[in-house]
């Protein structure tokens, strides 16, 4: 029994000797536990200082850009101005002939086209931007086009001369731009970007008036939707936004479950949304309901959409190399356009219809830009001037030129003439 006792009373002594290293070492753990609590505390207040602070810097930036903006408005405005007196003093002798009277209004095109003339030389190759144009568009009449490069800046663009001349550049992105598009009006530009965001200007004094952001992916393209008081952006996060740019608020997110490579808007009133699927789809929404109306399945990655001048039609390419299009009323493919040589050069590579609906042309990665005839279902023309895979084209509204950029800075302007 003494025996038992003393082992007894010894392991009771080492029992206890080891709970107090344990309460010492629960002790330790405790300082240390709140030192790191501290220190986390502080961490957190530091970045939010630091985090009010770059937004401040990002809010001082903007009034800058805006400023710099300003400072160039008016030195156009004056320029133009003086050009105006000069003009002014010189005298003109004006012959009415049958008392006819010619309005400025008349001398404007329509903004639409009975018949295109193909183009078959460049008539302008020319420095867009300073590395990769992701985009370029002509806006709704064709006074001016845009383009949108990987040097994080939107330019707008006049021909003069036969010649192409930049005559804005509109700043504020912080990362390459993915897509132009201008309101019907002319009025404003919009572009999304690979900075998670799209930004709309005004081009009357080109401020920067909205960025728009939510979006936790690269924006790869934006539309104005039935106006210019709604813009939808598609992104690499999945999801569409709606945005009221008189809000300046995101008011609906549809969540797509596929990455948004491009998008249109299929009707005036901004309820029909066609969207571009890195899974191979193409997604029909009504934003007046929450899920898909309809979906087209292809063969390859989508990277673009366009539809026809009547909107009946919309042709997309993919990354099998074609062209497909599909019928709206029928919603299916009813024609594919492929070519020997021709490849998608991107995800996201564009594709577009003719302004009077009897061709589609799309850019190719062994440096071409091919015209297919509809109808004759084949290759129409195929030019080339472009020594680097072209990336986006685009027609001008009355058809006499057609646009298109490549990954190496450059832009070309074709004619028929």
């Amino acid at each position: 029994m003494a025996a038992a006792n003393t082992n007894l009373q010894s392991t009771m002594v080492e029992l206890e000797g080891t709970n107090q290293m344990l309460k010492d070492e629960q002790q330790a753990l405790q300082l240390a536990f709140m030192s790191l609590e501290e220190k986390f505390r502080r961490c957190q207040e530091e970045n939010n200082e630091l985090v009010t602070r770059w937004m401040e810097q990002k809010a001082t930036l903007a009034d800058k850009l805006n400023e710099d903006n300003d400072i160039m408005f008016r030195r156009r405005q004056q320029k133009m101005q003086r050009e105006l007196q000069e003009a002014a003093k010189e005298q003109v002798n004006v012959i009415v002939k049958n008392e006819r009277t010619v309005s400025r209004s008349s001398l404007t095109p329509p903004p639409y086209c009975l018949s295109v003339s193909l183009p078959n030389k460049p008539q302008h190759k020319f420095d867009a931007h300073d590395g990769e144009v992701h985009a370029i568009r002509w806006s709704p009449v064709g006074r001016k086009f845009g383009t949108g490069g990987s040097d994080r800046k939107l330019k707008i663009w006049e021909i003069r001369n036969h010649m192409c001349e930049c005559v804005g550049t509109l700043v504020g992105s912080n990362a390459g731009i993915m897509s132009v598009e201008f309101d019907t009006q002319e009025n404003l530009v919009l572009a999304a970007s690979s900075d998670f965001a799209s930004r709309v200007w005004t081009l009357g004094d080109q401020r920067l008036r909205h960025t728009l952001t939510g979006h936790s992916g690269k924006v790869l393209s934006a539309k104005f939707l039935g106006d210019a008081n709604k813009v939808v952006s598609g992104s690499h996060d999945r999801t569409l936004k709606i945005w009221d740019l008189v809000s300046r608020a995101c008011i609906k997110t549809i969540f797509a479950g596929s990455s948004c490579n491009d998008l249109v808007t299929s009707d005036g009133i901004g309820s029909n949304i066609i969207s571009a699927h890195f899974d191979k789809r193409i997604r029909f929404w009504d934003t007046r309901s929450e899920s898909s109306a309809n979906e087209i399945s292809l063969q390859g990655r989508v990277t673009s959409l366009d539809l026809s001048p009547d909107h009946q039609y919309l042709i997309s390419s993919s990354r099998d190399d074609t062209l497909k299009l599909i019928d709206l009323r029928m919603n299916q493919v009813t024609n594919t356009f492929c070519a020997d040589g021709f490849k998608v050069s991107s995800d996201w590579s564009r594709a577009i219809f003719s302004p009077d609906g009897e061709y589609v042309c799309a850019g190719s990665s062994d440096n071409g830009v091919y015209i297919w005839n509809i109808k004759k279902n084949k290759v129409e023309k195929i030019l080339r001037e472009h020594n680097h895979p072209v990336i986006s084209v685009t027609w001008h509204p009355m058809g006499q030129h057609l646009l298109s950029c490549d990954k190496a800075k450059k832009a070309v302007l074709w004619s028929d003439f």
